[in-house]
């Protein structure tokens, strides 16, 4: 615009440059012979759409459809109103001058139009919202300016140099002040772009300082002199009192090497600190890194920068116990105000107070010896490992010399009445440890007792509205379903851990038969002691999510607790018992068993006796049955 401004006033500013018409007076109004220049009339043809596209389309954002009705229209009445001056007719003239500010008045609608868009779609934090409309509402206020100075030139109120001076005056004014708007703009729009950049650098910042805080105990600022001297701040904070108290001495202005325990570690952290500093002023550091507007570092693979380090240092602390310390700096990076000066630093700091007394005379008192992992741990004394016997290593063939035959054992023999697993074709013996930690995860799994019992309820009209009856075993795994006159084994696992509880029901095939997938339910107790079961309501058995649908059943607990006929057990593949006696105990252990231990023991054969109870059997019959019209229904 200025470039532009320049041109054109020196252009005209030339003597030999002359492109004018004689206006003829056709009303009588004017002096005869009185000059019109045409060059200006060309300048605002030129001008007029570069103002248009500034105020229209880069200011307010409208698009070039709505910009190019008035930008036409106005270069329209500005051929009209040059035509008005040259005509000999005075007729002619002043219905080209009335067709020309009808003209004007059609554009500043659609300018007008611009203003009210521009408010109704700008975002409210967008820079400058309420100074861009006015450039607008200005360019209308400058058109009515020419148009009253050429009223004025054409009743021969003013004269021609007047009417020259006047049109100077307001175009050399209009462009200055829309150059001074886009300017203002533009600063503002880089305001707010760095205002979003430093507002997301604080909060990586921030980010970072977290990051301190979760592995260190105390975050300082401090300030490395001319001298090399790492110093703490003069003023207190709360990280500065508590390193005073764990201390016992004041830190402030200090110099922190001067806190470390021995010379040998003031000299490694001033090593320590000329290489942090030394890393922080390489080019690879920062020099390379570039900042986008959206707030993101980034740099090249070849210019990453170091990797952060910490010192493990000592120090003394109050009563002069000895503290182990750990530190890490890191360098503020400079500034373009601060290049020579003093460097800006954050200590982070981690204390932990080393263990003074003699681990020796600690067994002596406890009667406990230290577990060392290169030492052999016995009943008398501690040997070290032995090059004969470090190849030694333990198998499975030694549990029986270990006396875990005798646990497995038992598992077999709570498992002889035939009762099939959770899959069908695997026996419920734990043949290996994998096995026993796996079935001891599902014991310990959360279970909600409630449910052992027999439960009948009604299915949804969906499902055919038959009853059901289910009887969850007291030994919490296995359960019988009675549909239609036909009952059927079934094993359940439930996790009463989630919200809404789950119940899993898996029917047990009988022969050969492949076994079907398990049902996925929720389940719940009313307040009135009824279950509320919920299964899948189609054959791709996903787990419902509420406790609606035509899965849902509400059971009631049987009134008459009649055990179903045991149909025939599914035939499992013969188990092989490990044949071992346990070990023999050894007499300490004989001598500390008095009547208390024979007396707990007591009580615990008397609450796993409970379990057997049939009123603890009452839980996933409902469960159950959904689950076999949904495994019926896929097959």
């Amino acid at each position: 615009m200025f470039g532009w401004l320049a041109v054109v006033e020196r252009y005209f500013s030339l003597p030999e440059v002359n492109l004018a018409h004689v206006h003829s007076s056709g009303d009588g109004l004017t002096t005869s012979g009185r000059p019109v220049y045409t060059l200006r009339y060309i300048e605002w043809c030129i001008n007029v759409p570069i103002l248009f596209l500034l105020s229209g389309h880069c200011s307010l954002g409208r698009p070039l459809r709505e910009v190019s009705r008035p930008l036409l229209v106005t270069n329209v009445y500005i051929i009209l109103s040059w035509m008005a001056t040259v005509t000999e007719y005075g007729v002619l003239k002043w219905l080209l001058i009335t067709a020309a500010f009808h003209m004007y008045g059609w554009a500043s609608m659609d300018m007008i139009a611009w203003s009210r868009a521009f408010e109704k779609t700008a975002p409210a934090d967008l820079p400058s919202r309420r100074v861009r409309p006015w450039l607008s509402n200005g360019l209308i206020i400058h058109f009515q300016l020419f148009g009253a100075i050429y009223m004025a030139s054409a009743v021969g109120a003013i004269t021609a140099e007047t009417e020259q001076v006047g049109y100077y005056l307001v175009t050399f004014g209009a462009k200055i002040a829309y150059c001074a708007t886009f300017v203002f703009i533009r600063a503002d729009e880089y305001h707010k772009t760095l205002t979003d950049v430093l507002r997301k650098v604080s909060v990586s910042n921030v980010g970072m300082i977290s990051i301190l805080r979760g592995n260190f105990d105390i975050i300082l600022p401090c300030v490395m002199d001319s001298a090399g001297r790492c110093k703490l701040p003069q003023s207190y904070s709360g990280d500065m009192l508590k390193l005073e108290k764990m201390l016992g001495n004041s830190v402030a202005g200090r110099n922190l090497a001067d806190l470390l325990h021995e010379q040998s570690d003031k000299v490694e952290f001033t090593q320590y600190l000329r290489n942090v500093v030394r890393q922080a002023d390489c080019p690879q550091a920062f020099s390379e890194a570039t900042l986008t507007t959206s707030g993101l570092w980034s740099c090249g693979a070849g210019v990453m920068p170091p990797i952060a380090q910490v010192l493990h240092s000592k120090m003394t602390g109050a009563s002069q116990v000895r503290l182990n310390a750990t530190l890490h700096l890191s360098v503020v990076p400079r500034s373009a105000v601060s290049h020579g000066k003093e460097r800006n630093l954050v200590a982070a700091i981690q204390l932990t107070e080393e263990a003074e007394k003699d681990e020796a005379s600690k067994e002596l008192d406890l009667g406990f010896e230290s577990f060392k992992p290169t030492e052999r741990q016995t009943s008398a004394t501690s040997t070290t490992f032995t090059d004969a016997q470090s190849g030694i290593v333990a198998n499975l063939a030694d549990l029986n010399k270990l006396g875990a035959s005798a646990l497995l054992g038992s598992s077999e023999e709570g498992t002889e009445e035939g009762e099939g697993s959770w899959e069908g074709s695997q026996s419920c013996n734990f043949s290996h440890f994998g096995a026993f930690v796996q079935g001891f995860d599902e014991l310990t799994s959360a279970f909600d007792a409630r449910i052992c019992g027999m439960w009948e309820g009604t299915t949804s009209e969906e499902l055919g509205s038959y009853t059901q009856k289910v009887e969850f075993n007291h030994d919490c795994k296995h359960a019988k379903i009675s549909v239609m006159e036909h009952t059927l084994d079934a094993c359940f696992r439930m996790n009463c851990s989630v919200e809404p509880m789950q119940l899993d029901i898996q029917v047990i095939p009988s022969g050969a038969d492949e076994s079907p997938p398990p049902i996925p339910y929720i389940f719940k107790f009313n307040p009135d002691g009824s279950l509320c079961l919920c299964g899948p309501s189609d054959s791709r058995l996903r787990r419902p999510t509420g406790f609606k649908g035509p899965g849902l059943c509400i059971m009631q607990r049987a009134q008459t607790e009649t055990r179903m006929p045991d149909p025939e057990p599914a035939q499992a593949p013969p188990l092989k018992k490990i044949h071992s006696s346990p070990p023999e105990p050894e007499p300490e252990f004989m001598r500390n068993f008095t009547e208390e231990a024979q007396e707990e023991q007591l009580r615990i054969k008397e609450a796993a006796g409970q379990w057997r109870d049939p009123a603890l059997a009452a839980s996933v019959a409902l469960a159950i049955t959904s689950t076999i019209i949904a495994v019926r229904k896929s097959i």
